[in-house]
């Protein structure tokens, strides 16, 4: 009887320590996130580029000082002209562009204004009701579906993290 006892005992613990090893290797699973080339450019891929400095709560205090609202003024503006330049200028590199990571001004510059002022993102960001906007964990996103442009702080300062 003992040995029924020690045996039970002994596979008792095996399948704790079976389960808890179980458990860490579905702990890695779940932080680690599949990339394909298509997805990376350098060394970030987009979810690491949307991830950027998720500063929620000043995100909400620029809004309440109208910071956003005047943001949103500068992208509509800038969209409305095709003002790469202007545009350029409101982002936070790197971003994410049509699914894709753009490292720098100079790289986003280089896709060209039909790549970025598609007739649809323009439609769709003139509509853009100021005062209907939310802010989100995302950010501010501009447009209900795609294509959208997403803003949100960066660093203390506002900059278009995703252009879609």
């Amino acid at each position: 009887m003992k040995k029924w006892k020690l045996i039970l005992v002994a596979g008792m613990v095996i399948l704790a320590c079976v389960g808890c090893g179980a458990q860490q290797a579905d702990d890695k699973q779940t932080e680690e996130i599949p990339v394909t080339e298509a997805e990376t450019t350098g060394d970030q891929t987009e979810s690491e580029v949307e991830e950027k400095n998720d500063n929620y709560e000043d995100l909400e205090e620029k809004g309440s000082a109208g910071e956003t609202a005047e943001f949103v003024e500068k992208i509509q503006t800038a969209v409305a002209a095709k003002d790469m330049e202007a545009l350029a200028d409101l982002c936070s590199y790197p971003l994410a562009v049509n699914g894709e990571v753009v490292e720098s001004k100079d790289a986003f510059m280089e896709l060209g204004s039909d790549a970025v002022f598609t007739e649809e993102r323009c439609a769709v960001i003139e509509s853009v009701d100021i005062s209907n906007l939310e802010e989100t964990m995302a950010g501010v996103i501009m447009g209900d579906a795609t294509p959208n442009i997403i803003f949100k702080s960066v660093d203390g300062k506002l900059g278009i993290t995703g252009i879609n």
